[in-house]
């Protein structure tokens, strides 16, 4: 017997697949990771074609695809793509940067590193892949995460893969693609089916987020990270809730699938005591329902009529009152029969019985439908607008979903949507749809890779917050910079000596500024970071001129500093410059001076910062103004 409707408190078994993008180049060519919405320089088309195994078989996830007759385009622009991403060129050899990071996420978790690893060829039939395949690699197996309460959750194994094209225009039966995300490193990191509730399930989240976000190898924001959560209840089976994005919101989304499928179990069980009958539902034929809606001010039926559509009504037997269910908040059964038309019949859209009034189709009108498909007070029916073909295909998956509510929870995978909901995307896949990539060869991981590595395993968060603030950094800076991409960098410019308050202020501030007017920022390495720190040190640069040199920089990140100063023409003021500009202020200010005595430096310093900033430090003009007013009184 299913839970009480509306009852949550239930055992629920979940597994997390998170998969991270990598801020390193692209996995199998050189081109960087970078996207850009520039005009297209290269367009080209392709249709896919399934093709059955060895063993005679085609993959059920295949088929439906091939089954919507798509034609996908692809726009390219050749600072973000080559040949590989095309499938016109064998893929290079895999990113060491992204392979790394990869490992040093495996050995965070704890978990056993494969001896030899082998790239494989994944089977994808969307179109997000210009080859029909993805390309992953098992870097990985076992290992273990600890939430806070002391709670093992089990990881089952970490995969090496890269990121498919990005969708930017989708049509009936045309997709446009761009190829500048595919090719992108992406880490699947899964866990076993280890968490029992939806607060278990964000916390294993945020906890898988941290130890990526720790390698500083990352990209950040949204759509760079993405979660599958597996979900299956007592009496139900496995669904799959695909790009799930925000982390905040994953207890939501298990939450409201969990009483999605108790909900589907409720129908399966009440359906079944009514007598409904998987025969029953496909003994329904359609019928012509133009004639009784004729008259209809509907606006749909209007179209329907005007464009010469069919109207097709299909009796459902002792449904009534069940396609309105609600299952989860703004949708219900009919929702559920609603998508799987959608996927399967060309993005056919359907009407029922329990929602006609808010479509404008009239009591009266639900009446002659209700009598044409000869529909008693505990039956409902289905209307379908569309050509004759789309409306035959429409009653065959109506048929299937209805005659799919007797089983329960059918395994399949389905798509998050935005606050928690989700609706159906495909059938689970076959477990038959990987075979190997002929053109990688396998990759040998020696000991002493191994052993490099582990010696250079990053801190943890809190780990690291405790280490910074012992250096003398700010709680607040502290915080703000432990799981910043630079955090590693950061360390190493702490043991090198550098101040660590003014290291993080370049890195966390300065940076961040800079970024809001020009993106091109990140492409400064380590290296003009650093000398920069060094210029400042010297007393070549000052402090409160970092966001201006740094905003040069952005503009022309292949200058050195030292070109960068002197195409800047960047001078600090010298010490006389600095003292007969103070005398000027204070000269001007004597009856100030002469009321206040030495308490006037604070109302004045306003005035020297202002006439020497960026040219003297702080310091310097305090030093140098405490000096005049003391000589004066």
């Amino acid at each position: 017997m299913p839970n009480p409707p509306g009852s949550d408190s239930f055992p629920v078994t979940c597994g997390l697949e998170v998969h991270q993008q990598l801020d390193t180049g692209k996995l199998f060519c050189r081109c960087p990771t970078k996207l850009s919405d520039a005009p297209a320089q290269t367009t080209f088309h392709r249709q896919l074609h399934a093709v059955a195994s060895e063993f005679g078989e085609f993959d059920v996830a295949a088929l439906e695809a091939i089954g919507k007759e798509q034609t996908y385009h692809y726009q390219a622009l050749h600072e973000s793509a080559c040949l590989v991403e095309a499938d016109d060129e064998p893929p290079h050899g895999m990113d060491a940067n992204a392979l790394k990071t990869a490992m040093e996420v495996s050995l965070l978790c704890h978990s056993t590193l494969v001896d030899k690893i082998l790239v494989m060829r994944k089977t994808v039939l969307d179109g997000s892949n210009t080859s029909g395949f993805q390309r992953t690699a098992l870097i990985s197996m076992g290992g273990q995460l600890e939430l806070q309460d002391g709670k093992v959750i089990r990881i089952q194994n970490l995969m090496l893969e890269e990121d498919s094209c990005r969708p930017v225009e989708r049509k009936d039966h045309e997709v446009t693609y761009r190829l500048d995300r595919l090719g992108f490193p992406l880490i699947e990191l899964s866990t076993m089916p280890d968490i029992h509730s939806p607060q278990q399930a964000k916390e294993t989240a945020l906890k898988m987020g941290e130890i990526l976000r720790i390698t500083g190898r990352v990209k950040r924001g949204l759509g760079t990270i993405r979660q599958d959560i597996n979900i299956s209840v007592p009496g139900g089976a496995r669904v799959e809730l695909k790009g799930v994005q925000e982390v905040e919101l994953i207890d939501e989304y298990v939450r409201r699938e969990m009483h999605r499928q108790n909900m589907l179990l409720h129908v399966k069980h009440e359906l079944t005591q009514k007598g409904l009958t998987r025969e029953l539902i496909h003994q329904q034929f359609p019928l012509d329902a133009s004639p009784a809606l004729k008259g209809s001010t509907s606006k749909i039926i209007q179209n329907g009529l005007q464009n010469h559509h069919s109207i097709i009504a299909l009796r459902l037997p002792l449904m009534h009152g069940y396609m309105g269910k609600e299952i989860q908040p703004d949708r219900r059964v009919g929702t559920e029969v609603s998508n799987y038309v959608k996927a399967r019949a060309h993005g056919m859209g359907i009407l029922h019985g329990d929602e006609l009034p808010k479509f404008e189709i009239t009591a009266k009108e639900v009446t002659a439908v209700r009598k044409l498909v000869m529909a008693n007070e505990k039956d409902s029916f289905a209307l379908m607008v569309g050509t004759p073909e789309r409306c035959a295909k429409a009653v065959e998956v109506i048929k299937q979903r209805v005659a799919m509510l007797l089983e329960g929870i059918p395994m399949e995978v389905r798509g998050a949507l935005e606050g928690g909901n989700s609706e159906y995307l495909r059938p689970m896949p076959g477990a038959a749809r990987m075979y190997p990539e002929t053109d990688e060869q396998a990759m040998v991981i020696s000991s002493q890779q191994l052993q490099s590595l582990q010696q250079q395993l990053p801190r943890f968060a809190a780990q690291r917050k405790q280490f910074y603030v012992q250096k003398g950094l700010s709680e607040k800076l502290a915080e703000e910079m432990k799981l910043d991409n630079r955090a590693r960098f950061f360390e190493r410019l702490i043991e090198k000596g550098y101040n660590p308050t003014i290291a993080a202020t370049l890195l966390l501030d300065t940076l961040n500024i800079v970024r809001r007017e020009n993106p091109r920022v990140d492409e400064l390495n380590e290296m003009q970071l650093e000398s920069l720190l060094d210029a400042q040190k010297s007393g070549t640069v000052l402090r409160d001129q970092f966001v201006e040199i740094v905003k040069a920089w952005a503009s022309n990140p292949h200058y050195t500093l030292t070109e960068l100063l002197h195409k800047l023409n960047f001078q600090n003021a010298s010490s006389e410059e600095v003292n007969q500009i103070i005398e000027q202020i204070v000269e001007k200010n004597m009856a100030l001076v002469i009321v206040k005595k030495m308490d006037a430096q604070t109302p004045l310093m306003g005035h020297a910062m202002k006439a020497l900033r960026g040219k003297a430090s702080g310091q310097t003009i305090a030093a140098a103004l405490q000096a005049a007013i003391k000589k004066r009184i």
